[in-house]
């Protein structure tokens, strides 16, 4: 999310790659946790993929976006849609709060002070209200073994996007969250992405890798995806 008018815009593909998968175990995780009928705000919602799923649950969906095109077409899905930055307060006052929910999906990660915005969040909760927060792990297995080889192979999306700006582990992801003032009441972790599923697959199964990221979530979970309860 960049304030700089003047800055070039980011291409930021996550609407086509929805489109091309569609939704993963971590956007599954992050709809399921909402309760149906709630009114939440979707922070960074692309083109409104996850709007949608929560519009079909009797949700009422506001979408927060930076790229004006995207917002337009979220639009379809959600009672309104800001365009603008999270990190801006005067863009963050022009949010119709309070809300049930708030979910930033792969989101905090782009951010320059994911801390301040998370505190700052807050203010923008009902007062049963909850932060659902999914984050990529960069200390998954896939990505130390790229560092151990002595490369960090920027790429459009996934654990080396180009446009992330913060990266987080499992204890630095907590960290962020209980600086912000919320304690964790619940999290769940995506299985690993095997970018050599045919050959890792044969040492270890499909159907064991969640459970490999829920038993070794610093090294086998692709994603931490946390609901967060203010303090």
């Amino acid at each position: 999310m960049n304030a700089d008018s003047n800055a070039p815009p980011i291409d930021r593909p996550y609407g086509r790659l929805v489109d091309r998968q569609g939704l993963s175990d971590g956007h599954r995780m992050m709809i399921d946790a909402v309760r149906p009928g709630s009114r939440v705000l979707d922070v960074g919602c692309a083109t409104g993929y996850l709007a949608e799923q929560l519009a079909a649950r009797g949700c009422t969906v506001f979408g927060m976006e930076s790229d004006a095109a995207n917002a337009e077409k979220a639009r379809v899905f959600c009672a309104e849609v800001v365009v603008g930055d999270i990190e801006q307060a005067d863009d963050r006052a022009r949010l119709p709060a309070p809300f049930d929910y708030i979910m930033y999906g792969d989101v905090l990660e782009h951010l320059r002070d994911p801390w301040t915005v998370l505190t700052a969040t807050r203010e923008l909760l009902a007062p049963d209200g909850r932060v659902i927060a999914s984050i990529p792990n960069i200390a998954h297995w896939s990505a130390r073994r790229e560092i151990a080889l002595g490369r960090f192979p920027y790429a459009d999306h996934g654990l080396f996007d180009r446009t992330h700006l913060r990266f987080f582990t499992r204890a630095s992801a907590h960290a962020l969250a209980e600086s912000a003032g919320y304690e964790i009441e619940r999290e769940e972790f995506t299985r690993w992405r095997l970018p050599m599923q045919k050959f890792l697959g044969a040492l270890m199964p499909k159907s064991l890798q969640p459970k490999a990221a829920r038993r070794w979530p610093e090294l086998f979970a692709f994603q931490f995806v946390m609901t967060l309860k203010p303090r």
